[in-house]
């Protein structure tokens, strides 16, 4: 089974300032976090200049959340058909809103395996979003983001994307990637490639093959992958073997021939002496030798 594609989140500003400290750390669940450039310096800016009180604590809060947060800070973005200012009656936050979506869309397209998900409150763009036809690229609501970091349960928008994800992941294997199918190789690329290896069951049915054939049909040579014969070494070790322990038996043969003749020459050295002892030993008298 194909592993889930890594997520990573872009917040927008709505779902900063509409959550707290708290459920900043619950959104880092979810996947790696980025915020926007643009996002981060409105941040900074309601902390030095804003008029409310709750959201320059905010924004205080949020100012020492960051530093230890392990989120990244981003100034990537992509221009979209969809993702363009319409009129001139535009709010600054709509702008930084825009920026957000943007800076979402130019890390679906840098990251095809990703799964990008844009966390924000302003629905406008979630229907921007949701025009856009690529398969690594959603929008969620900022309450269903917490809701999915805490129960594990993933919006519906989030999970259409994943199926779509891995049916394009699928269709387009990416080496390396767990599931992917191993293009195939042609019989040729196979025979010019020099690290191709013959499989252990083959290499055991060929050598038993061998073994069971009569020794009057042996196989001396076999061809390789450049088309040349060559001798195989197990063939020229038996053969070398073959002829060494030829020439050791027939050395021990003309031994054992060596010491039968020298053993046979001194059996016959010594009769002959032996008879002619005796006929030393006899008398030279005729006449003496028939009367005895």
């Amino acid at each position: 089974m194909a592993l889930l594609p890594p997520v990573s989140l872009v917040l927008d500003i709505t779902a900063l300032v509409g959550g707290s400290q708290r459920e900043w750390r619950e959104f880092s669940r979810v996947g790696r976090t980025h915020i926007p450039q643009a996002v981060y310096e409105e941040m900074r800016l309601l902390f030095d200049r804003s008029p409310d009180p709750d959201l320059e604590a905010l924004c205080k809060a949020f100012n020492h959340f960051y530093p230890t947060s392990g989120w990244q800070i981003t100034d990537i973005h992509a221009h979209h058909p969809t993702l363009t200012a319409t009129g001139h009656g535009l709010t600054h936050r709509t702008r930084i809103a825009l920026a957000a979506a943007r800076c979402a869309y130019a890390l679906a397209l840098n990251s095809p395996t990703h799964l990008i998900v844009l966390g924000t409150r302003n629905q406008p763009m979630l229907q921007r979003i949701a025009e856009i036809s690529l398969a690594n690229l959603c929008a969620v609501d900022a309450g269903d983001l917490l809701q999915w970091s805490r129960t594990g349960q993933r919006p519906i928008a989030v999970s259409q994307k994943l199926h779509q994800l891995r049916a394009t992941t699928a269709a387009v294997p990416t080496p390396g990637m767990v599931g992917s199918a191993e293009p195939r190789t042609s019989p040729s690329r196979l025979a010019s490639s020099p690290s191709t290896r013959s499989s252990p069951t083959r290499t055991a049915s060929t050598h038993a093959a061998a073994t069971r054939s009569a020794p009057a049909q042996p196989t001396p040579t076999r061809s390789t992958a450049d088309g040349s014969g060559q001798t195989e070494p197990r063939f020229q070790s038996r053969t070398a073997r073959g002829i060494s322990n030829w020439a050791s038996q027939l050395v021990s043969l003309s031994l054992v021939l060596g010491c039968l003749a020298i053993a046979g020459w001194l059996l016959w050295g010594i009769g002959h002496q032996i008879g002619w002892l005796d006929l030393l030993r006899q008398p030279l008298d005729p006449v003496q030798q028939k009367s005895k």
